[in-house]
């Protein structure tokens, strides 16, 4: 039998590059893709850092003697992904960037792209398993196998909440070679291998951005939609100022100016204000504190179901929601389909503050351990 081919890919950092020298090891034939995307000018970002990362790759593939090509999806990836953030915190909405750039880039372009190349297989240094199973199902195939996204051995690491857009046609031909590892052993195994990623630092959570905060990088970019208005609480009164609305998200604690502070009032005690919501027609920024900041119920559209056969099946199971990456998994009390509108509606066994329109809710449920059976975008 001739070798599996497969693509890993390489981003320069240890995960991947670990992950590539796994398969290498298991006999794959694998060939290292990085990724050129786009990131904003170089001298507002630390110098050559896609430079470097980019030759941290290279370096990688020709240790472990495999081939290495980059594809440029630099326009590509500001269409689809920077764009879209900027216009989501414009409109008032919290995005998720990193959920939409696995389904549109990682496992969309990349992944059509290196199949219709005539690869096997795509794996990547994403902490999460795949489990496949033949299930005593109402398939119509015969020996169908049904597969299952689960966590990632490591809690602190695992990153499934992100891969909820999967498919089965597409879990049939992924590999996540890193998903039964703690990143402990990953470290150890890239500085054993001595791969000129070993001692590389973990990479930052939203990769286009020029600084950790994403605040700078909107005034930068649509600083015609940020525009200052009132703070007003829960009956309408208004008690301070905001610098404009897409600087805030849901649950955000302070960050505005409150009147007290304006009238030089240092002395009174201010309570813990979070933000509720946002006023979109009259650039109102809504605070309270305490059980006010908190809900039960929200509505979840743009769904997808990694095994739609059997989503009625699911629905009807206990299941559990994450509504934020390294957030905890909520127990939800009830959930029903509103197949008109295309959404369903949740409602947890306990109120949570900061479910925000636009980020991702996951669904959950527990087996042997946590597997994520879809999810969708938040729309309170």
């Amino acid at each position: 039998m001739s070798k599996r081919k497969v693509v890993v890919g390489l981003s320069g950092g240890v995960d991947s590059g670990v992950a590539a020298a796994l398969l290498v090891k298991q006999g794959y034939e694998v060939t290292g893709v990085h990724l050129h995307l786009w990131c904003e000018n170089q001298n507002i970002r630390n110098k050559g850092y896609k430079v470097e990362a980019e030759e941290a790759a290279r370096r990688t593939a020709l240790q472990l003697g495999i081939p290495f090509r980059v594809f440029n999806l630099a326009d590509f990836f500001k269409d689809k992904i920077v764009d879209y953030f900027l216009k989501s915190y414009g409109d008032g909405l919290t995005p998720n960037p990193c959920v939409r750039c696995n389904r549109l880039i990682k496992f969309g372009a990349l992944y059509d792209r290196i199949r219709a190349m005539g690869y096997d297989f795509l794996a990547t240094g994403h902490y999460c398993r795949i489990v496949a199973e033949v299930p005593k199902s109402r398939s119509k195939v015969p020996n169908k196998k049904v597969f299952h996204l689960l966590a990632g051995v490591d809690k602190n690491k695992d990153q499934s909440y992100f891969l909820y857009n999967l498919t089965q046609a597409q879990l049939g031909h992924l590999l996540f070679p890193l998903g039964e590892l703690m990143k402990t052993e990953v470290r150890k195994m890239a500085r054993e291998l001595k791969l000129p990623v070993a001692e590389r630092p973990e990479s930052q959570e939203i990769c286009f951005l020029a600084e950790k905060d994403y605040r700078p990088f909107l005034e930068r970019n649509i600083a015609g939609r940020i525009i200052p208005g009132e703070v007003v609480d829960g009956q309408g009164k208004v008690i301070g100022r905001h610098r404009g609305l897409p600087l805030y998200t849901i649950g955000q604690r302070h960050g505005f100016e409150l009147r007290s502070k304006i009238k030089n009032q240092r002395s009174k005690i201010i309570p813990p204000y979070y933000v509720v919501r946002k006023d979109i027609a009259r650039n109102r920024l809504v605070v309270g504190f305490g059980a006010e900041t908190e809900i039960k119920e929200f509505r979840i559209k743009n769904q997808n179901w990694i095994n739609p056969e059997a989503e009625l099946r699911i629905m009807n199971h206990e299941l559990w929601v994450k509504i934020r990456h390294g957030g905890e998994i909520l127990k939800i009390k009830d959930q029903k389909s509103n197949i008109k509108k295309k959404e369903v509606v949740i409602l947890l066994e306990e109120a949570q503050r900061g479910i925000s329109p636009g980020q991702s809710a996951v669904f959950y449920r527990k087996r042997q351990d946590w597997e994520v059976v879809g999810g969708g975008i938040i729309a309170v």
